[in-house]
């Protein structure tokens, strides 16, 4: 009998025993060659990397498990309160509310935190960037110590400043608020308990003065940050995409809360933040 004829008769055998047995889970290795199933599991060995409760390699949405890190690996797991997360900031977070409340369904369907617990949420509408930083001051006093911020902030500095004094006045409002978010970044930093900060900057709007000049300096602030800080930029999201922008021309709509709650998530789980 020939190899050829004897390895096909073997693989024939270990399929036929495989279907009585119920072993269809399982790879047969054959030699060199293999037979994968659609869960990836080894004959007689552990499951691959997609699975368990780190989650697969990739981003994932409801229903998933938690994200993987640039390594690749799957991130540790609830290690994260609810409550050790905060958001801090102005309308966009609030209004229409969907930002934050997708988040947490989000990290309840990946089971981040449990399905009766939420996000710690200081966020005020028309909040400049000092009453922000206050907002953070307010929890890191109380006995539970912030862990992860999720955040924006800073716009409604220009926004003041040209209600109350024309655009003459935004310049000034705005190398304000930069120092602000300086210090501020200083302090959490200080503070020693925060591990990673996720900033967004709301879209370019003709009622947000001066985002395209604030938005290097931010960026910049963020990446000289001691506490792991993560931009994001919502411009690149909002361009060609009106239906982003709420009727009032200053607020996320419905459907941009979703995006700046995907794009938050999202860097959560390729960094490995609080999954």
């Amino acid at each position: 009998m020939s190899l050829s004829i004897f390895v096909s008769r073997v693989g024939r055998l270990a399929i036929a025993l495989c279907v009585l047995t119920s072993c269809a889970s399982k790879l047969i290795r054959l030699g060199d060659q293999a037979l994968p199933d659609e869960a990836g599991n080894s004959f007689g060995g552990a499951a691959n990397d997609n699975g368990g409760d780190g989650g697969g390699g990739g981003i994932i949405g409801p229903g998933g498990d938690g994200g993987t890190g640039a390594s690749g690996q799957p991130c540790p797991h609830a290690q994260i309160a609810a409550g050790e997360v905060l958001w801090i900031g102005d309308s966009w977070i609030q209004t229409p509310g969907t930002q934050h409340t997708r988040v947490r369904d989000l990290a309840r369907a990946a089971g981040a935190i449990e399905q009766n617990e939420d996000y710690f949420n200081l966020a005020a509408a028309a909040s400049n960037m000092a009453a922000v930083a206050k907002q953070y001051d307010t929890r890191q006093s109380g006995a539970i110590k912030v862990k992860v911020l999720l955040m924006d902030g800073g716009t409604w500095d220009p926004i003041d400043a040209q209600i109350s004094g024309g655009s003459a006045a935004v310049p000034a409002a705005i190398d304000s608020s930069i120092r602000t978010f300086q210090q501020f970044l200083a302090k959490v930093a200080g503070d020693g308990t925060v591990e990673h900060i996720v900033y967004f900057l709301v879209p370019e709007l003709a009622s947000v003065p001066g985002v395209a000049s604030m938005r290097p300096r931010l960026q910049q602030a963020c990446s000289e940050s001691s506490v792991p800080c993560h931009f994001i930029d919502l411009q690149p999201s909002w361009q060609g995409h009106p239906e982003y922008t709420a009727a009032d021309g200053i607020q996320s709509s419905e459907a941009g809360a979703l995006v700046i709650a995907d794009l938050i998530w999202q860097r959560m789980q390729e960094n490995c933040i609080a999954q």
